[in-house]
C-alpha cells in the first residue's frame, strides 16, 4: 500500500472513530446531561441524517469548484468543531445546531474520501483501493462504539464528547499530511467549475442502477438498526449489555468481511458476489425478524452483517468503474445520498407498518428490498462490460 493511500485510509479510520465513539452514548447524553425529553432525543439524533441527505450533493459541488483536498481538511476541521460543540452545549437545542453541522461534515467527508480512494490510484487498481478504504471504515465502525462504551465508565459524558473532538483533531493532521503527498489525480478538470453541462453529464452516466441497488439495501439496513435493538429487547428480552455486545459483533463481521474482500476483489465476479450479498441480507432480515429466540436472531443479524461487509465496497467499486474521474465526486454524492435516504425511510416504513402488523412481521418485511435488488443486479453485467 502506497504512502498516500495509507494516509487516506488512516484519516478515514480516525474520522470514522470520532463519529462512532459517541454513537451509542449520544442519546443518553442528550437525555441525561442536557435534559431533553424522549421525543426530543429522537428528533435531535435524526438531524444529522437529514442534514447529510440535504447537503451531500451541494457539498460535492463545492468540492469540485474548489480544491478537493483543502475542502476535505475543512470538512474534518468542522467535524472537530461540531464534536467540541457537543461537549460545551448547555441546552439540547444548542447541541442540535452542532448536530446539523456534523451531518453536513459527514456528507462532505465521506463523499470526498470515497472519491479520492479511487482517484489516487491507477484505474486498474481503483477497485482494490476502494475495497481497502471500506475496510478502514468498517474498522472504525467496529472499534468506535466499543471504545465509547468503555470510556463512558472512566469519564463523564461531556469529557467523552471532548475526547471524540480530540480524535477528530488527529484526523485533521492526518488529512493535512495526506494532502501534502500531492496524490496524483487522473483528471485536472476534476477541479473545474460546476456548469449545467457537467451536471447533465453526471446524470447521463450509468449511475442509476448501482445507486438504486444501494438505496434498496440501505432501506433494510436503516430498519435493522432502528428496530433490531427494539426487537431484541421487547420480544426476546435480551439485556442491554448483551444487545451492545451483539451489535459490536455485527461490526466485527462487517470488518472481517471487507478485509477479506479487499484481498480478492480483483479476482471475483462483482455481480455474482453482489447477488450473494443481497441474498444474505434478505435471508438475514427474514430470520432475525421472525426469530423466536436469541440464537436465531443473532444468526439472522450476522447474515445482514455479511451483506453490510460486501455491499458498500462492491457498489462503490461499480460506481467508480462507470463514472468518469472528472465526474467522480458528483457521481459519488448521488450514489451516497441513497444511503442517507434509505436510512431515513427504513425506520419510517416499519413505523407505518406497526400500525397494522406486529414488530416481528414488520421487521421481517425488510427482506423485500434486498430481494428486489438481487433481481436488478443481473442488469449490471451489461453496464460493467462497456
Amino acid at each position: 500500500m502506497r504512502r498516500h493511500q495509507r494516509l487516506l485510509n488512516y484519516t478515514t479510520f480516525t474520522l470514522t472513530l470520532s463519529y462512532e465513539i459517541i454513537g451509542p452514548i449520544l442519546p443518553v447524553y442528550i437525555y441525561s446531561a442536557l435534559g431533553a425529553s424522549e421525543s426530543e432525543v429522537g428528533i435531535l439524533v435524526s438531524l444529522a441524517a437529514v442534514s447529510s441527505a440535504l447537503s451531500r450533493i451541494p457539498a460535492s459541488m463545492l468540492a469540485v469548484r474548489r480544491n478537493a483536498l483543502r475542502i476535505l481538511i475543512l470538512g474534518i476541521t468542522l467535524n472537530t468543531v461540531a464534536l467540541l460543540g457537543y461537549a460545551i452545549s448547555t441546552t439540547s437545542w444548542m447541541l442540535g445546531v452542532f448536530r446539523v453541522l456534523q451531518g453536513v461534515t459527514f456528507a462532505l467527508n465521506y463523499t470526498l474520501t470515497l472519491s479520492l480512494a479511487s482517484l489516487i490510484m491507477a484505474p486498474e487498481e481503483a477497485r482494490k483501493s476502494v475495497a481497502n478504504y471500506t475496510a478502514y471504515v468498517a474498522l472504525g465502525l467496529w472499534t468506535g462504539p466499543a471504545i465509547g462504551v468503555a470510556l463512558s465508565y472512566l469519564m463523564d459524558l461531556r469529557m467523552l464528547m471532548a475526547s471524540a473532538a480530540l480524535i477528530s483533531l488527529i484526523a485533521v493532521f492526518l488529512g493535512a499530511a495526506f494532502a501534502k503527498t500531492r496524490p496524483p489525480l487522473w483528471e485536472e478538470s476534476y477541479y473545474s467549475k460546476i456548469t449545467p453541462s457537467l451536471i447533465r453529464d453526471v446524470l447521463r452516466e450509468p449511475l442509476l442502477l448501482p445507486t438504486l441497488l444501494y438505496l434498496l439495501y440501505s432501506i433494510t439496513i436503516g430498519g435493522v438498526f432502528a428496530y433490531g435493538p427494539l426487537k431484541a429487547s421487547i420480544e426476546l428480552g435480551i439485556p442491554d449489555h448483551l444487545i451492545l455486545a451483539i451489535f459490536t459483533g455485527y461490526y466485527l463481521i462487517t470488518y472481517i468481511t471487507r478485509t477479506i474482500l479487499s484481498r480478492y476483489v480483483g479476482r471475483i465476479n462483482v455481480v455474482r458476489f453482489l447477488e450473494i450479498s443481497m441474498a444474505s441480507c434478505a435471508i438475514g432480515a427474514l430470520i432475525a425478524g421472525l426469530a423466536p429466540n436469541t440464537p436465531l436472531f443473532i444468526i439472522g443479524l450476522y447474515l445482514v452483517a455479511m451483506a453490510h461487509g460486501l455491499t458498500f465496497p462492491l457498489t462503490a467499486a461499480i460506481t467508480a468503474h462507470v463514472v468518469r474521474p472528472n465526474l467522480r465526486i458528483l457521481g459519488n454524492s448521488i450514489y451516497l445520498t441513497s444511503w442517507d435516504i434509505g436510512n431515513l425511510f427504513g425506520p419510517i416504513i416499519i413505523a407505518l407498518l406497526l400500525n397494522a402488523i406486529p414488530l416481528s412481521m414488520a421487521f421481517a418485511s425488510l427482506c423485500i428490498y434486498p430481494v428486489m435488488a438481487a433481481v436488478l443486479a443481473s442488469r449490471l453485467v451489461r453496464i460493467l462490460s462497456t
